[in-house]
C-alpha cells in the first residue's frame, strides 16, 4: 500500500501538448515561407542609371622649363617648314563614344591587349581609344582601370541568372561571362554586370 498513494497515475493524459507542436511547427513553416519570398523577391533587379559619357575633360598641365626649351626649338622648325612647300595634312577622323551607352570599368589582367578588350565588350579599338585617349598599347598596365562603353549595366536581383539578363538585353551567356571574366555561370545577388553591345560598335 504505500507504492499505491507515492506513484498515482495522472487521471487525465496531456492533451494539449500534441497540438502545440503542431502550432509551433507551422508557424515555422510560415516564417520560412515569408524568409524565402522575400529573398527571392523581385525588388532588386534594375538597371543602374548613369549618364552616358560625352566627353572628357583633361587636368591642366604645368610648364616645366624644358618645357619651354621645346618650344623654341619647334617655332624654329617651324620656320623652316614655312620655306617648304607641303601638301595639306588630312583632318583626323573624330570617334564617337556610342550614344546611349553607359559607361562601366574594365581591370586590365595580365597580358591583356586593348583590342582584346575592346572584343570582348563588343566595341571597336577606335571606340575604347575614344574613352580612354590618354591610354596607349604602349603604357597599358595590369591592374589599371579603363572605362568602356557598355549597353547596361545590371545589378543583380533575386532569382537573376545570366541566361534571363541575357535575354532582358539580348546578349549572349557567354557574352556577359566574357565581359565580366567569369569563368562560372553565376552571379551574385547585388553584383553589377557590364552587359556588352549585341553589335560591334
Amino acid at each position: 500500500m504505500e507504492f499505491e498513494d507515492r506513484n498515482k497515475k495522472p487521471e487525465e493524459p496531456a492533451k494539449n501538448l500534441p497540438m502545440a507542436v503542431l502550432i509551433t511547427l507551422v508557424g515555422v513553416v510560415c516564417l520560412l515561407l515569408y524568409v524565402g519570398w522575400q529573398m527571392i523577391s523581385d525588388d532588386a533587379s534594375n538597371v543602374s542609371d548613369l549618364t552616358p559619357q560625352t566627353s572628357i575633360i583633361t587636368e591642366p598641365e604645368e610648364i616645366t622649363a624644358e618645357d619651354m626649351v621645346l618650344e623654341e626649338d619647334l617655332v624654329e622648325d617651324v620656320a623652316v617648314a614655312e620655306s617648304t612647300p607641303s601638301q595639306p595634312a588630312p583632318a583626323a577622323k573624330e570617334v564617337e563614344i556610342p550614344s546611349g551607352s553607359k559607361t562601366g570599368y574594365h581591370t586590365i589582367a595580365k597580358g591583356e591587349t586593348l583590342f582584346a578588350i575592346a572584343n570582348k565588350f563588343n566595341i571597336s579599338l577606335s571606340t575604347l581609344q575614344a574613352a580612354n585617349p590618354n591610354v596607349t598599347a604602349q603604357n597599358l598596365k595590369e591592374g589599371s582601370k579603363l572605362s568602356v562603353p557598355v549597353l547596361a549595366i545590371h545589378t543583380v536581383g533575386p532569382g537573376d541568372i545570366l541566361r534571363v539578363v541575357g535575354g532582358k538585353y539580348g546578349v549572349t551567356v557567354k557574352a556577359i561571362m566574357a565581359a565580366n571574366g567569369k569563368t562560372k555561370n553565376y552571379a551574385a545577388r547585388g553584383e553589377k554586370l557590364l552587359i556588352p553591345f549585341k553589335d560591334k560598335q
